[in-house]
Formats: C-alpha cells, structure tokens, sequence
C-alpha cells in the first residue's frame, strides 16, 4: 500500500514521503493516527496544499522536544531503588514506567513510551546507559543506577568490617612497638 507520510517516521521516511508499507499496517495504524494518507491523486493535491501547515507543526513539535531535552539533561542521573538480593538480581524487575517516573520526579518531562528498553526490563543492579526518545530526532542518553537495600547494607558491613580491620591491625602495630620498647 501506497501511503504518503503527514509527519517524519523513525525507518519509514520524511514529511511527504511517499512509502510502500503493509497494508494493515497503513490501513489500521497510520492513516487512522492521522500519520499518513492514501497515495492517490487527491490525497497528493490534499496533501500540497496542507504542506506549510505540516512543516510548520513538525517544527513546532522538535522546538518542544528540545526544550524537554534540556530539562531531560539537567535532571542528570536517576537513582531507582529496588528489592534485590545480594548477589544483585532483582526481585522483578525495572521497567519504562519506573524510570519514567524517576526522571518526572527529577523535573524531566517525559512518557514511559519514549524510554528504550531494547533487551527488556532491568533485572540486575548497577549502572545502565538508556535511551529516551523525545522526538524521531532527538534522543537523549540517560544514565540509571538500580541499587537495592540489601546490597547497601552488605556494602556499608563491608565498609565497618575493614575499619574495625583496620582499627585491629593498628592496635596489633601499637602493641608490637610497645613490646619492642620495653
């Protein structure tokens, strides 16, 4: 099916493009979402005449996806807590929708569908680069630390447990030297 695109599509095309797609595709997804029409003779002439009006919308709308960009990059980082054991696998999982709402608390302006999740909900702890698309042209990479209680508190024993090392080894150093000096 033949359709001519009203707006710019991620791996179909540009504004005014004309596109061979699948027919369900175009027939119950793009021209009901009012992001294409029928290729065809009147819809050509429809389309020419609404042109300025379209460019002038997809303008508009990459301004206001730049604007969240830059409330996207000041938010920064995102800390999202989650229940873990301690080896680091989660008990679920986190997905769009949990760091969606992490970055909106942050002060981003942003919907669970535009956070890219390629392989999937997060399931382990640590560190993850993510995508978040605003806009066909405008992604941006957010970095999300998951971290758990359990694997704080095992770090924050780990951390007393070398002190009280630590603290143990330098009495041990004060004794010896007393023993030497007597």
């Amino acid at each position: 099916m033949q359709v001519i695109l009203l707006e710019k599509m991620q791996k179909l095309g540009n504004l005014g493009d004309e596109v061979n797609v699948k027919a369900g595709f175009g027939r119950n997804f793009l021209v009901p979402k009012g992001k294409a029409l029928p290729a065809n003779k009147r819809n050509r002439e429809v389309f020419e005449g609404r042109r300025a009006d379209l460019e002038a919308a997809a303008a508009k709308l990459l301004g206001a996806a730049e604007q969240r960009q830059q409330k996207l990059v000041a938010a920064g980082e995102v800390n999202v807590m989650a229940n873990a054991g301690i080896e680091g696998k989660l008990f679920g999982s986190v997905g769009a929708s949990d760091i969606a709402d992490a970055l909106n608390a942050q002060g981003a302006e942003i919907d669970r569908n535009e956070v890219r999740l390629p392989t999937g909900p997060l399931r382990h702890t640590g560190e993850y680069n993510i995508d978040v698309q605003l806009h066909s042209d405008v992604i941006v990479t957010v970095k999300v630390n998951i971290s758990s209680e359990a694997q704080l508190q095992a770090q924050a024993e780990a951390a007393e447990a070398d002190k009280a090392r630590a603290a143990a080894l330098e009495e041990q150093e004060a004794i010896a030297k007393a023993q030497e000096e007597a």
